[in-house]
């Protein structure tokens, strides 16, 4: 009776501590038609915004311009994708450069994209991200021109990232707006990641590390909804990940550092998340969830 009792205590303790700290296992269906951007179709804007940090290789002129453009050659493929399934597809690229390619300067918390989302665990590590982010935003949000309307009050320059992405809504007259912040860690070895992605509270945004355009596109398809098919935060069930492997080994949701994007391509899973195929085929439905994470 004595073992009984423990073993109920242990059980009931464990699930407190399980929901008190946000461990939920993941369901990437979540991120579909969801936070600021849905399905990929008709008019998107994808926004970046260059970030110079102390860890990171500085923004030379020459770098911002070679990851301009590698951003079209990511955009380009993505429409061309589009184009092939019959899908209504039209991105606008903007960035966010201050005076002659200077760049916004803010430090990652804990140095490097990957120990700042880890440390000292995922949940405090996304908050103290988002908290960068939107301090980013704030200086963006600056150096913003809002003209005033006849008739309506005053507007403030945005402060935050939610407030950004609602002026460049707004501005540009589009549903979706896909925020990128893009640090250079060419010569480095770090992560390039999406937050907020499967939630509604906060707003989502990508922090991109390395300017392959296959690796840049990557992520705005995450942003959209797809679904990582390698080992990462998000991702980590290995007779999954080997699964999707043997499904789909040219699908742009693998890990594809330094891979030409011209030779990958936008499988079945990834067609469905993003909501251009309306079905999928059940023999791919336990492919989308994966193990429990601490969000």
């Amino acid at each position: 009776m004595h073992q009984k009792k423990v073993l109920k205590y242990f059980l009931l303790t464990t699930l407190i501590f399980l929901l008190g700290f946000g461990f939920q296992r993941i369901d990437y269906r979540h991120g579909m038609f969801n936070n600021v951007c849905k399905d990929l179709k008709n008019n998107v804007l994808v926004y970046f915004v260059f970030i110079d940090s102390k860890e990171t290789a500085p923004w030379s002129e020459y770098d911002i311009k070679s990851t301009i453009d590698s951003i079209h050659t990511a955009v380009q493929w993505i429409e061309s994708q589009a184009q092939k399934r019959g899908v209504s597809l039209n991105i606008e690229i903007d960035y966010y450069i201050g005076t002659t390619f200077s760049t916004i300067r803010r430090n990652l918390p804990f140095g490097s994209v990957e120990k700042s989302i880890s440390t000292p665990n995922y949940k405090k590590g996304i908050t103290g991200l988002n908290s960068w982010a939107d301090n980013i935003a704030k200086r963006i949000g600056s150096d913003v021109q809002i003209v005033a309307k006849d008739g309506l009050p005053e507007a403030s320059n945005p402060k935050n990232i939610e407030r950004l992405i609602a002026y460049l809504r707004d501005q540009k007259r589009v549903e979706s707006v896909a925020m990128l912040y893009m640090v250079n860690n060419y010569y480095k070895n770090d992560i390039s990641v999406c937050l907020n992605q499967m939630g509604s509270s906060n707003v989502e945004y990508a922090i991109v590390s390395y300017k392959y355009p296959s690796v840049i596109a990557q992520n705005i398809l995450t942003l959209f909804g797809a679904a990582d098919m390698y080992n990462t935060i998000y991702r980590r069930d290995e007779s999954k990940i080997k699964t999707l492997q043997t499904y789909f080994p040219k699908d742009i949701m693998q890990d594809v550092y330094a891979k030409d994007v011209n030779f990958l391509e936008i499988g079945e899973i990834t067609r469905y998340l993003i909501g251009w195929d309306p079905e999928l085929n059940p023999k791919y439905f336990p492919l989308l969830t994966d193990k429990m994470i601490n969000f």
